[in-house]
């Protein structure tokens, strides 16, 4: 019984304005998902790419939280920088409530010396959210002898049982780089639309700030023939209303293989005084790269106080990166791509 309460709670947590705000969906293999993480990452391989995602959160828990992503981007000489768009679906309550989002992204490209570049991003974002209000569980449905749970509810469901919020967002983000190193931020969510479900209420879309760095080092070849080896080392911070999340990990490169090991830490104020911090999961990662397509498949092994009963989560990434098809033409003075990982 307290397994099908589940969904009504999670969904009850995100959306009613009772002091909880909800927060973004939160990737596991951060750059198999570049414009998402930041929108400066728009046209950062220089040729066409499109990437797709599929994250499934705590699927051992009934109602998990399912999200999809597609995107595509490239750089376009024209315009001095990239340009990207992203759909996105997100679900959560076994349907009950569900999202989705277009995204039109633009990076400004800019070389700011030999070794050194500068991308500047910009987003804009149509995003919808709507819930079914009679598939969830209210208290006078369940029988408080026997956790029975049947009958329709007294309840007045707010515009006949099916609630929408259509919003207008804008992100924006910054990245410099040189060929080794790169860091950069991001905040979206600019403008805090109103993603309210009920007409008379008002629950603001928490800004969510992002700083990100890492780099690239190469180690000695063991024989000349041998693909090199490189480590990544990477950190990401992301704060959205009362989380804050840090991330750490690092990536090992070698031929077309692979493999990461993450930590993330979360941080929650429960109240004005009070919070709960400690490590929310530890992130499994193994990647493949061959001609244009890559794959990548990450398991988040939960560690916090929900590892009992939610276990862990799945991520499955698959990416084309194609060639530029203008190479030679435009201002070579921006064809620079961003060193980062591709999971």
């Amino acid at each position: 019984m307290q397994l099908r309460l589940l969904p009504s709670l999670f969904l009850l947590a995100f959306i009613v304005p009772l002091g909880l705000i909800a927060q973004d969906v939160a990737f596991s293999q951060f750059y198999a998902n570049p414009i998402y993480l930041n929108p400066a990452f728009a046209g950062s391989s220089i040729g066409p790419r499109v990437t797709m995602n599929y994250r499934n959160q705590w699927p051992s828990l009934a109602g998990d939280f399912v999200t999809y992503s597609a995107s595509y981007d490239q750089f376009v000489p024209s315009l001095y920088g990239g340009v990207g768009i992203q759909v996105m679906s997100d679900r959560m309550g076994a349907g009950s409530f569900k999202s989705t989002h277009l995204a039109l992204v633009y990076s400004n490209h800019l070389k700011l010396s030999r070794s050194l570049a500068l991308k500047t991003g910009f987003q804009y974002q149509y995003a919808q959210r709507s819930l079914n209000w009679q598939s969830l569980i209210f208290p006078d449905q369940i029988d408080a002898r026997t956790g029975v749970i049947s009958g329709v509810t007294s309840e007045i469901l707010p515009n006949q049982g099916l609630s929408n919020a259509n919003m207008h967002d804008f992100s924006a983000g910054m990245m410099i780089h040189s060929e080794k190193i790169f860091f950069g931020g991001s905040v979206h969510h600019l403008t805090e639309p109103n993603q309210s479900l009920i007409p008379e209420a008002e629950v603001k879309w928490p800004r969510r700030y992002t700083a990100h760095a890492g780099l690239n080092i190469e180690l000695p070849k063991t024989s000349y023939r041998s693909p090199a080896t490189i480590i990544s080392p990477n950190v990401i911070y992301m704060t959205q209303g009362p989380s804050n999340q840090l991330n750490v990990g690092a990536y090992v490169n070698k031929g077309p293989l692979v493999g990461g090991l993450w930590f993330r830490a979360v941080q929650q104020y429960q109240t004005r005084t009070t919070t709960s911090t400690g490590l929310e999961s530890m992130i499994f990662l193994l990647g493949l790269q061959q001609g244009v397509f890559r794959f990548g498949y990450s398991y988040d092994m939960t560690s916090s106080a929900l590892k009992a009963a939610a276990l862990g989560s799945h991520e499955i990434s698959l990416g084309i990166q194609l060639e530029p098809y203008d190479r030679g033409r435009g201002p070579k003075r921006v064809l620079q791509a961003i060193p980062c990982p591709k999971f």
